[in-house]
């Protein structure tokens, strides 16, 4: 049987990059999303046949590192693969290649998924009939954790953002990806321009409707960064991005 993993080859487009070319990183999740579905489709668990039992993926974390950030015009080959799964979390694994060399990878990812009731949006406990011959047991990261702002770090109040309709996904609440967008948007400019990301880890705890306003908070330890987003006392979500001099 061959193993089950679901690859996918494009190129970086000129809207998808930053100031300095590079990938942007909601981008590139956007890019892991996607092939997550496509992984799922594999695995005979795809949206719309969730949709049909009334479930959906949520997903619950994310954890990915670049060492070699692509950039506008790469060709870039990316691979994905479903874990299994742990307990009540479902992981999936993610690797990126430059075309034109195919055994080094430029990108390792992690990622750790809830299915969930689509009515009541509660944990789906049932029976999957997931066919566990799809998975295949190659760890890219270790399984992702929940992330902890240390606590001699002060957090600071970073401004606040009304969730529009351009944030919103298909299943009507703010993407997962935009939550990378707002945090990098809270980070000063002249950081960033002479910086060049290569870790990050988000943790998803609550969804975030249409109208909202998502109000930020920040901490610093160097070249790490934190971003907590709450919506009145609910905590939606933190995310931990790791830098390097450019």
């Amino acid at each position: 049987m061959p193993v089950p993993i679901v690859e996918e080859r494009f190129r970086i487009q000129s809207y998808e990059t930053d100031a300095s070319a590079r990938i942007k990183a909601s981008f590139l999740q956007n890019h892991l999303q996607e092939i997550a579905y496509q992984g799922s489709e594999f695995c005979n668990c795809s949206y719309e046949q969730l949709r049909e039992r009334n479930l959906f993926w949520a997903l619950n974390r994310i954890h990915f590192q670049i060492d070699d950030c692509p950039v506008w015009g790469d060709d870039v080959i990316l691979q994905t693969w479903s874990r299994g799964q742990a307990g009540l979390l479902w992981h999936r694994n993610f690797r990126m290649f430059k075309a034109d060399d195919p055994a080094t990878p430029i990108l390792l990812g992690t990622s750790a998924w809830t299915l969930l009731d689509l009515k009541e949006h509660s944990l789906f406990r049932g029976e999957t009939g997931f066919d566990e011959s799809l998975h295949y047991s190659e760890d890219t990261l270790p399984f992702c954790t929940k992330i902890i702002v240390p606590r001699e770090l002060e957090q600071q109040d970073a401004g606040s953002h009304t969730v529009m309709y351009s944030d919103l996904d298909t299943n009507g609440h703010a993407n997962n990806c935009q939550y990378t967008q707002w945090a990098f948007d809270i980070l000063p400019f002249d950081y960033l321009k002479d910086r060049k990301l290569y870790d990050v880890q988000v943790c998803y705890y609550h969804e975030i409707q249409y109208g909202e306003t998502v109000h930020f908070s920040i901490a610093r330890d160097t070249d790490t960064w934190y971003v907590s987003g709450k919506v009145g006392d609910t905590l939606c979500f933190v995310e931990k991005m790791e830098f390097a001099e450019a």
